[in-house]
């Protein structure tokens, strides 16, 4: 018989057995204690109570950026329109609803617009009140009729930061980078 399995006579357990309990609680022989367990904690709670305000702000600006590049889509959908179809096409925006739609005209310019997409922003963003409500293309590509200077775009977020989407007079729509309102 193994030495470890021989029975105490008094007790009729194992020899081995206290020693093997003595051994669990000397230090360094695993677990943690729990205020090991409360400092993990507590720097856990601290880098994500860094973090989530930066997390918060970069989504943001990501959604002004989509709402941007998404105009700018509508747009370029429109004047494409236009010169595919030797036609003329707008986008017209919907402010109080986040909403632009693309409208294509007859090819004699009568009638009532056939609506050909429509761009819903993100429920935070908002069309800048000063930028036009119209932006129409004729079957050139060219802005219609020939505004005297490039139509520009806010889109404007809740947190003061905008995005500018600009059309020039040839039709080219250029979209900028995230600012914010000083």
């Amino acid at each position: 018989m193994h030495p470890d399995c021989r029975l105490d006579a008094e007790h009729q357990k194992p020899a081995a057995w206290p020693n093997q309990i003595r051994a669990a609680h000397l230090p360094g022989n695993g677990g943690f204690t729990v205020i090991e367990m409360a400092i993990v904690a507590l720097v856990i709670m601290i880098v994500v109570a860094i973090a989530v305000p930066f997390v918060v702000q970069y989504m943001r600006l990501y959604r002004i950026g989509i709402a941007g590049r998404n105009l700018a889509t509508a747009l370029q959908r429109a004047r494409y329109l236009a010169t595919s179809d030797n036609t003329r096409a707008e986008i017209s925006i919907r402010r109080d609803e986040g909403m632009i739609d693309i409208l294509e005209y007859n090819p004699d310019g009568t009638g009532t617009p056939q609506q050909k997409g429509l761009v819903t922003l993100p429920p935070d963003i908002r069309i800048s009140p000063n930028a036009p409500s119209k932006i129409a293309f004729d079957g050139r590509g060219v802005i219609t009729p020939l505004p005297k200077q490039s139509p520009v775009i806010e889109v404007d977020g809740v947190n003061g930061c905008f995005s500018t989407v600009t059309v020039s007079l040839t039709g080219q729509v250029t979209v900028s980078n995230i600012a914010t309102r000083k």
